[in-house]
């Protein structure tokens, strides 16, 4: 028997991930703010316009004064990385401006940082790619205001590093960022500030949510002799999430019973410690906490038709929902909540949960990977797709496309879809379930980890039977277990 994953030889091909890590909506020196949408539903389907250049509210807390000042204003962004989907290496621009006043209203803040980002991709890694970058400044401009006294950023006494990996999963992608400055200011008498920043940006992104979080410790001296010193910790957060929740619908004359509906939620914090000992400070300057929150954008999803044969059945919240949001498409009949999911069908659904770009395959489908998914095949697009995103890889002759998936396939695509089967590396090649021997060695791992996701579980006798079939019930509640877990849980680890 054919299994899902079949360790071969593979295509090299260059990337076509659907998910980038668009780090950097809060730039990169502390601050926050509102930071970009999550796409929606209809995006599918209608080509919403974006500018490479975005402006976004921003919000600071500088502290070069020796006293913490919070500013205001916004932040315009450009650091298009499209590059790295069509070319292996090469370089692309960055370009940071941030234009602020105090809210007491005495002080001024423009800043603009420039880099080169140097990148280079590995895509000859198992189910995933990797882009390796590293920006090199090539311009900073700085003038703060605060009071009676300006401070102007000495270019040739200041410095910045910055380099990242970004780590491309079929669903998911998860990026690291070190950053290194120092920043050299005189005021308005000649003498120098020095700012001294370490730090790193990490996070992912995703379509259910995304997360970026900066940590810097931060220290600041006066004069040549570095007196006066101040160290601060600093943490932001950017979060953006969607929820789902059913809407009834009034008033009672009304040809469908109500809709289930997408909140889209954003949310920035800083908070900040002032860690040294200064007598001049009160508690509420040693401490603070600044936040950007977005109005809820509320999004109505497809109102799913002729599904009440699943009146009271214990899988009729998930089909709803799967129907709702598009990820199940089949048209529903009676019964089918008994029948088994095939693998397609089921590669299918992963793709469209998890927004896997199929395009290349519905404008020009040219190559055929397996001999029982030609190109006429209705899931050709989403199995080639799953192939060039290492969600599956291979040489077998066919795919067994119409079989029945088992729970191991299922259970092995499931977290690799979101790039986190190294979580189930144990010393123990054994996994907590009863059955545990009847599991193939190549599924333990991903099995392992989902189990430390809480994504997979066993029944109540604690068994996780591997080479049972899987029905179209249980597809519909494992995918929107996965789906609830991208919503919220996994961000856990994140903001902290």
């Amino acid at each position: 028997m054919k299994r899902l994953i079949i360790i071969g030889i593979m295509m090299t091909l260059l990337l076509s991930q659907s998910v980038y890590g668009k780090e950097g909506d809060m730039g990169h020196m502390g601050g926050i703010s509102e930071g970009s949408n999550l796409p929606k539903t209809i995006e599918r389907y209608v080509t919403i316009p974006t500018n490479k250049t975005r402006t976004y509210q921003y919000k600071e807390v500088v502290f070069l004064s020796g006293v913490p000042t919070e500013f205001n204003g916004t932040i315009t962004i450009n650091n298009d990385d499209s590059v790295t989907k069509t070319k292996t290496e090469g370089s692309y621009k960055e370009t940071y401006t941030v234009t602020a006043t105090s809210v007491e209203g005495e002080g001024e803040l423009d800043r603009t940082l420039t880099f080169t980002t140097y990148y280079k991709v590995n895509n000859n890694m198992d189910f995933k790619n990797q882009i390796i970058t590293n920006s090199v400044l090539t311009g900073w401009e700085e003038e703060v205001t605060l009071g009676d006294t300006t401070y102007t950023l000495d270019e040739v006494g200041s410095s910045f590093s910055k380099s990242g990996v970004k780590d491309l999963t079929p669903g998911v992608a998860y990026f690291s960022t070190s950053i290194s400055y120092v920043a050299k200011f005189l005021d308005g008498d000649g003498n120098p500030v020095t700012l001294t920043s370490n730090g790193s940006n990490y996070g992912y992104d995703q379509p259910w949510s995304k997360i970026e979080t900066q940590e810097r410790n931060i220290g600041i001296s006066k004069g040549e002799g570095n007196t006066g010193n101040m160290q601060v910790r600093v943490q932001t957060v950017h979060e953006a999430k969607k929820t789902i929740y059913y809407d009834a619908t009034e008033p009672f004359a009304i040809s469908f019973g109500g809709t289930y509906n997408q909140r889209m939620e954003s949310e920035s914090n800083l908070t900040y410690e002032v860690l040294s000992y200064h007598s001049n400070l009160t508690n509420s300057q040693k401490y603070g906490r600044i936040s950007i929150k977005m109005a809820n954008q509320i999004e109505k999803l497809p109102i799913p038709g002729n599904l009440d044969f699943l009146q009271g059945h214990w899988a009729e919240a998930d089909f709803k929902k799967l129907y709702s949001m598009e990820v199940f498409t089949e048209v529903p009949h009676s019964g089918m909540q008994y029948e088994a999911i095939s693998r397609g069908a089921y590669i299918k659904a992963l793709c469209l949960a998890m927004n896997i770009d199929i395009s290349k395959y519905t404008t020009r489908p040219k190559t055929v990977i397996f001999g029982d998914v030609p190109v006429t095949h209705p899931y050709y697009p989403y199995i080639m797709a799953a192939y060039d995103q290492k969600l599956i890889k291979g040489t077998g002759e066919n795919f067994d496309v119409d079989r029945p998936i088992n729970r191991e396939e299922a259970f092995v695509v499931y977290v690799r879809v979101i790039g986190l089967e190294r979580l189930g590396v144990t010393q123990s090649p054994m996994t907590p379930f009863v059955d545990d021997a009847t599991i193939s060695s190549w599924a333990k791992k991903e099995i392992m980890a989902g189990y430390k996701l809480g994504i997979i579980k066993g029944d109540e006798l604690g068994r996780v039977k591997p080479k049972q079939w899987i029905s179209k019930s249980e597809a519909a509640a494992i995918i929107n277990r996965l789906i609830d877990y991208l919503r919220s849980d996994i961000g856990e680890d994140y903001r902290k």
